[in-house]
Order: C-alpha cells, then sequence, then structure tokens
C-alpha cells in the first residue's frame, strides 16, 4: 500500500525508535503517520506552502488491524508486562489497557495509574491520546507489523514502525 507523509521538511522524514523513559525526545510517537490519501497528507506540514508530501510503501499484509492485534491478545499483554515492568497487582488494569490498545480506543488519561505517562512530558490536550497511539503502535512493531492502522480526525491512518521503510 502507497501511504502518504505530510511535513515541512524538505528532506522524507525517517522512523525512529527512541527510550520510552525520554520524555524530551521530539519522536512522540516512535514511527510516522500516514495516510493513503495524498490529499490529507497534505493537509499536515504545510504542504503545498513550502512543505511536501513523502510517500512510503507497506505491504498490506504487514499492516496490523485490531482484529491482528486482538488475536495475538495474550501476546499483546505479555509485551506491556515485559515492557513497561506492571506490577502484578494491576494485572486487570494492564489487560484493560490491552484491550484499549488493540481496539484502538483513545482513552485519554484514564490508565495514568497503570502506566501512561504522556513522552511530552504533560498533561496537555491529547498527549493521553498520543500516548495510546504510540503504544499501540509499539506493540504492532512487537507482532512484526511494519505499520498498523488507527483512527483519527481523518478516518484511518497508519502509523508506520518499521525504520527500514523509507521514504521512496
Amino acid at each position: 500500500m502507497k501511504l502518504f507523509h505530510g511535513s515541512s521538511s524538505n528532506v522524507a522524514p525517517v522512523i525512529t525508535i527512541d527510550d520510552f523513559k525520554d520524555s524530551s525526545m521530539p519522536n512522540v510517537f516512535d514511527g510516522l503517520f500516514a495516510s493513503d490519501s495524498d490529499e490529507v497528507a497534505s493537509s499536515h506540514g504545510n504542504a503545498g506552502r513550502g512543505g511536501n508530501v513523502f510517500s512510503y510503501c507497506v505491504a498490506d499484509e504487514k499492516i496490523a488491524t485490531s482484529r491482528d492485534l486482538n488475536e495475538q491478545f495474550d501476546e499483546v499483554v505479555n509485551f506491556l508486562r515485559r515492557s513497561y515492568e506492571i506490577e502484578s497487582a494491576n494485572e486487570e488494569r494492564l489487560i484493560e489497557l490491552a484491550q484499549a490498545i488493540a481496539d484502538d480506543e483513545n482513552q485519554d488519561d484514564q490508565f495514568t495509574d497503570v502506566l501512561l505517562f504522556p513522552r511530552l512530558g504533560s498533561d496537555i490536550g491529547g498527549a493521553y491520546s498520543w500516548e495510546m497511539q504510540r503504544l499501540r503502535g509499539r506493540v504492532a512493531a512487537h507482532l512484526g507489523f511494519d505499520a498498523v492502522e488507527m483512527e483519527d480526525e481523518h478516518g484511518t491512518s497508519y502509523l508506520i514502525v518499521n525504520p527500514a521503510i523509507v521514504a521512496e
């Protein structure tokens, strides 16, 4: 699938994965958001007004859906438990968090008691939702996918999470 990313840069963005504990990193999502519509992508990053739209190719079978994540739900839970050292006393909340991630449910600050601390180091509008999106991407990458579908203000968007995927 050809995906498009709008950017204010003249250089195609690359996908980087940063340390979760370093909230000063500018890479909020550990990936790159894209659309299957170049028109939608052009609405970001001042494309058309000095910015650019870059294209990336991801094999359809390497794009995770909510169904894919739910089919491997136990591994989603295990990944979160291992990666973020969630205490066993919070097991029920961990399962709720994993379900919200698998189902692409943006829960704002619902999971702050278990895990969520936004990478931006604040609770500004959207920061918790962005962290849920980042976690959905990390789960998809762990399961071997290159990207994951997400619902947002444009309908379906894609978070590309494989650093080996570069602009064409």
